[in-house]
């Protein structure tokens, strides 16, 4: 429930993008509701040690499936991520007003949104294909965050150099996964 929400609402912000208020409502509200769902989901993963809720879902890509699992580990790093996303999407609400107007605050809605959901995703991905696609876009969506004031040229030259720098980690994650594939077959 607390991916679809923070999906749902940060595409609801994208498409309100010509209303501010109703980006930032839409945008916050539902970063603010999915985070709020996803921690009392990783709050219970955390403390029921014996059981793990999975989710499997058709998935059309070879090599994979769409299979997410929480279990306390998963409850673990999700209670900092989801805990931080949603102090910062209330903080956000406020830090993005003055812009109200000026830029299209959707755009960056659905960008928070979309790294808070694929945050969630690295963490609860149960195989590689499906943490990479994660991972690439908690990369991507931050990418587009951190150029928010992309008029500034220190702004742009600091999402270049992230943008490589993530995709240089991401490589190295594809090179782990490869030998740590062909070792355990």
């Amino acid at each position: 429930a607390a991916l679809l929400i923070l999906s749902g609402s940060g595409l609801a912000a994208l498409l309100a993008g010509r209303w501010p208020r109703w980006a930032i409502r839409l945008g916050a509200g539902g970063a603010v509701l999915g985070c709020a769902c996803g921690l009392a989901a990783a709050g219970r993963a955390l403390v029921a040690t014996d059981r793990s809720l999975v989710l499997v879902a058709p998935w059309p890509l070879p090599f994979a499936s769409f299979t997410l699992v929480l279990d306390p580990l998963a409850g673990f790093f999700l209670l900092p991520i989801l805990g931080l996303s949603l102090l910062a999407a209330v903080y956000g609400s406020e830090y993005l007003r003055p812009w109200s107007g000026r830029k299209n605050l959707g755009l960056a809605w659905f960008c928070f949104n979309l790294l808070v959901a694929s945050m969630a995703l690295v963490v609860a991905a149960q195989n590689a294909i499906l943490f990479l696609l994660a991972w690439e876009a908690m990369s991507l969506s931050s990418f587009f965050l951190v150029l928010f004031e992309h008029e500034k040229p220190q702004v742009r030259e600091a999402g270049w150099i992230y943008l490589v720098a993530t995709h240089l980690g991401t490589l190295f994650l594809i090179a782990f996964f490869l030998v740590l594939g062909q070792a355990s077959g």
